[in-house]
């Protein structure tokens, strides 16, 4: 499902609608909600940023596993570590706030902000990584050692 909101494209796949579909006829704990919740603030946090920072966003693409935003020109490393950054920090902020009163509904934006931080390929933290290392050696390099890194800790995680 597409529409367009101003100048961004909004995607909907029909995997994350199933998905969604079936996480609200069949979660009664509402974990998941929350879990989807805190999603849901950690990718508002990105745009939040891309906005504070004047970057248009061009596209949103939500699909069962992923959500991508596209931006049109983000010129500065300032501004891409500002809005890789936007998103976790909304996650520990709320995290920061729920937790003391709710931790049920606390805890998914500690972990989500945490695990978002771990220089992984794919998530905030390997794309700083890859920011930081931008700065000090070529691109290859720079995608070497986050491949390396993200199978460093991958390994320990999947046994």
């Amino acid at each position: 499902m597409k529409l367009r909101l101003r100048q961004t494209e909004i995607t909907l796949g029909y995997g994350a609608m199933a998905a969604m579909t079936a996480v609200l006829l069949l979660d009664r704990t509402n974990t998941v909600v929350c879990c989807a919740a805190a999603a849901l603030l950690h990718e508002l946090g990105h745009l939040l940023m891309m906005r504070l920072c004047g970057v248009p966003v061009q596209a949103v693409r939500i699909r069962l596993f992923e959500v991508l935003i596209q931006a049109r020109d983000i010129s500065s490393l300032r501004r891409e570590l500002l809005i890789t950054l936007g998103g976790p920090a909304v996650n520990l902020l709320c995290a920061l706030l729920l937790c003391p009163f709710s931790f049920k509904l606390g805890l998914p934006h500690l972990v989500l902000g945490v695990f978002n931080l771990l220089p992984l390929m794919s998530l905030d933290g390997g794309r700083l990584l890859l920011l930081f290392l931008s700065q000090k050696c070529s691109q290859h390099t720079g995608e070497t050692v986050l491949r390396v890194t993200t199978f460093v800790f991958l390994l320990p995680l999947m046994t």
